[in-house]
């Protein structure tokens, strides 16, 4: 009898030892000529990063260089803004607030979209586009996603947010987001809590995804992962004009949104919470219908340089001697 009891106590403790032991980063390989990447993609085979005005592909295996997607300037395959990738079954969509340029996978231009006007974000679905606009109703300004087809005609209203006077109050805001993938659209409204709202390509609402998720209550280290990010993205001089102003100086509000950012890829929800450590964020893993598959903690990064596998998340860190370094992480 107290053979077994040894026996099992031993096992216990290989198992608590086994499933401790935490998934560290695994370097894969730097990249010293990169200037400020903005997103970070993978498909097919490839890296994508949008670095400045291009996209450059890596190969997935040899992460060398193999194609260089746009430049800056205001010609043909050029950007005036840092370009957003999106991928379809068969093409490579780049957007930025100007223009949309479709490639082949095999990075053939198929198609160059001029815009006559700006739009805030664009989201391809298919053969249609998502426009994140303002929208002029009685003399008011609303944000707006709405639903262009292919000829870039407007179709349809899929939400419409009323103006939020609160927004100006305080320093972190609940901002709605939109991701596609496949042939689904898919917007996360924060104002309304974990709230998710999926239509179609034609945009038809199919469901609706809402959770109750614990409250996660604002701190100083929230204050500062805020500033790192518009450091970061703004650069020095615009972020010491910023805090001359005393934009950081904001209040917080008591609790923090619900949900910080998400993506959709590889037929899964990964949601960013604000639950953060000192050198870690909270992630909710859900499948399409809003079932929670898992939770983890994975390294901080900034906003979209970031992207998952079914496996693994990958990110980029900013490393003075070495330059920007691609990581993995076990999921």
């Amino acid at each position: 009898m107290v053979k077994k009891v040894k026996t099992s106590m031993i096992l216990c403790m290989i198992c608590l030892v086994l499933f401790s032991i935490p998934s560290y980063p695994e370097i894969l390989t730097s990249f010293p000529d990169m200037v400020r990447p903005i997103e970070l993609r993978m498909d097919g085979g490839y890296f994508y990063i949008s670095d400045q005005y291009s996209v450059l592909v890596y190969d997935i295996k040899t992460f060398k260089l193999v194609k260089r997607l746009g430049k800056k300037g205001e010609g043909p395959q050029e950007f005036k803004t840092y370009p957003k990738i999106t991928f379809t079954n068969d093409r490579i969509i780049l957007c930025d607030i100007y223009k949309i340029i479709i490639y082949s996978k095999d990075f053939k231009l198929i198609r160059e979209i001029n815009l006559h006007s700006s739009a805030d974000r664009i989201i391809p679905i298919k053969e249609n586009f998502v426009f994140k606009i303002s929208k002029v109703i009685d003399n008011k300004e609303y944000t707006a996603f709405i639903l262009y087809n292919s000829k870039l005609e407007e179709t349809k209203d899929l939400v419409i947010e009323p103006p939020d006077p609160s927004v100006y109050e305080f320093l972190i805001n609940p901002w709605t987001v939109c991701r596609s993938w496949d042939d689904k659209v898919f917007i996360a409204q924060p104002k309304k809590g974990f709230y998710i709202e999926v239509f179609n390509k034609n945009g038809e609402k199919l469901y609706q995804i809402e959770k109750n998720v614990e409250k996660i209550k604002s701190g100083e280290k929230h204050r500062q992962l805020y500033m790192d990010e518009i450091l970061y993205f703004v650069g020095r001089r615009r972020f010491e004009r910023a805090r001359e102003r005393g934009i950081f100086k904001k209040p917080m509000r008591e609790f923090l949104p619900a949900i910080n950012n998400f993506w959709v890829l590889n037929d899964r929800i990964y949601m960013k919470t604000y639950d953060i450590t000192e050198t870690k964020q909270k992630y909710i893993i859900l499948d399409l219908k809003g079932n929670i598959l898992k939770t983890v903690f994975l390294p901080k990064t900034y906003r979209e340089i970031l992207t998952f596998s079914k496996n693994k998340f990958y990110y980029l860190e900013d490393r003075e001697e070495e330059g920007w370094v691609l990581q993995a992480v076990d999921l």
